[in-house]
């Protein structure tokens, strides 16, 4: 009975803090990785390293995503070779997908057509306490990062962020950020392009 009080106090007490969060990563299987873009060039060229033909038994690439593992092993003929994941630019997927390693968690590339946008889409199960019983519920989060020049460094996407890396041309500063006045608004697509709505900001102001 004392332990069962001590439960709910603890549970009330972070309830009066906020919601509580624990994440949920959606991880990418080794099987369905067909290969790297070891650079940027790499990408740009279409250039892609298949690290393993699978053609031998025991072929197999291991993301070691579950401990974040700062490399990947891909194995061909029980022979190994590492590939760090900060020195790649990124993965590629069968279904045509490519994955950049942002934090050692793999971010879909998903606009290029001026600002390289990334985005992670997880979960969160959101935890409630209702009387004496604690309720769980799962709830969608996406993350948005972007990078600008040679790829290397990569932002969160903000407003902020833009302001200090991205928008040094005083026209291009004026109309991203009188269009754009929430980090939300950043992160809309246009359906009928695919692009990021504010990619196709930036380029009808530079292409002018």
């Amino acid at each position: 009975m004392k332990n069962h009080k001590k439960i709910i106090a603890i549970a009330m007490l972070l309830c009066l803090t906020g919601q509580i969060f624990a994440q949920h990563k959606k991880e990418i299987k080794n099987s369905e990785v067909e290969g790297l873009y070891l650079s940027l060039s790499d990408f740009h060229s279409c250039k892609l390293t298949r690290p393993t033909d699978m053609q031998h038994e025991g072929d197999k690439i291991k993301l070691k995503q579950f401990f974040i593992s700062p490399d990947i092993i891909s194995i061909e003929r029980d022979k190994e070779t590492i590939f760090y994941k900060d020195s790649i630019f990124a993965i590629r997927l069968t279904n045509g997908e490519n994955y950049r390693f942002i934090n050692r968690t793999p971010c879909l590339i998903a606009d290029t057509s001026y600002l390289y946008i990334y985005t992670h889409k997880t979960s969160k199960t959101e935890y409630k306490l209702s009387g004496p019983t604690t309720r769980s519920k799962e709830l969608p989060v996406t993350y948005y990062y972007f990078s600008t020049g040679n790829q290397k460094a990569v932002y969160t996407l903000t407003l902020a962020n833009l302001r200090k890396y991205a928008l040094a041309d005083t026209s291009l500063h004026k109309t991203v950020c009188d269009k754009y006045t929430t980090d939300e608004m950043l992160y809309k697509v246009n359906p009928q392009t695919g692009r990021f709505k504010l990619n196709e900001t930036i380029l009808s102001v530079v292409r002018n």
